[in-house]
């Protein structure tokens, strides 16, 4: 079994388009699922739920996508937020409704619906779970350099024997007594000091499940200044993390 995954778009269209030419050079596969976070900071949030849609990629919801939805809806008050988030609570409204505000009934019907996770079994009988940030919520972090308890601990509550997810936009992987762990990174926004995009291959050829981080080139800086030419909230510093790939 060979799947690949592409999460946190958000909003780069380009980016977004390289990975899907660069996957299909690698395919076929026998799944392509998106990991979520397809929306807020950046220009093109709804091409790229729409993009989505065509494909008819199986997705999970991330906390971008529960916030466009919330801020769509008028529910903000409802929100499920992080300490982090709520400090920062007036800025999130303003990026949430400045890409509300471009998305359609038939986008925000799409991420309202995502699943949190979706769970895969390979050939050899061993689980893979896919989720956006954790098996139990699409806000909590964990990040790369956090203790192994901490995976341990992710890994016993999604009940798999490896977890992929997106969230940090920082791409690793990690093995933990005989389980896996991998970030695949984020398709928009990467945040690992590389600005290239980021995607995973998982492949279970009956003795387990592996990993393969798969980076791609895109025209960046044309992005980056089509940014800093708009009116997006956070432009300045979302250019600067399109051009460097750190924040």
């Amino acid at each position: 079994m060979r799947l690949a995954f592409a999460s946190d778009m958000h909003g780069n269209l380009p980016a977004f388009e390289a990975v899907l030419a660069e996957l299909d050079r690698r395919g076929p596969f026998d799944g392509i699922y998106g990991g979520g976070d397809s929306v807020i900071n950046g220009l093109y949030s709804a091409e790229c739920v729409q993009k989505l849609i065509d494909l008819g990629w199986p997705c999970v919801r991330g906390n971008g996508d529960e916030w466009a939805v919330a801020c769509a809806t008028g529910t903000t008050a409802d929100a499920e937020l992080t300490a982090a988030e709520a400090a920062e609570l007036d800025a999130l409204l303003v990026r949430g409704r400045w890409t509300a505000d471009r998305l359609s009934e038939e986008h925000i019907a799409f991420l309202a619906g995502l699943p949190l996770t979706r769970t895969f079994t390979g050939p050899s009988g061993r689980t893979l779970m896919l989720a956006h940030a954790t098996p139990w919520s699409a806000h909590d972090v964990i990040r790369h350099n956090d203790p192994d308890d901490i995976k341990r601990e992710a890994l016993d509550r999604a009940g798999t024997d490896a977890l992929i997810y997106g969230h940090i936009h920082h791409a690793y992987q990690q093995d933990l007594d005989g389980c896996a762990i991998c970030c695949m990174g984020a398709v928009g926004l990467p945040n690992d000091g590389i600005p290239r995009s980021s995607c995973a291959i998982a492949t279970d050829e009956g003795d387990g499940w592996r990993f393969e981080h798969v980076r791609v080139e895109y025209d960046n800086e044309s992005y980056a200044r089509e940014i800093e030419a708009s009116d997006m909230p956070r432009r300045e510093s979302v250019a600067q993390l399109v051009r460097t790939g750190s924040a």
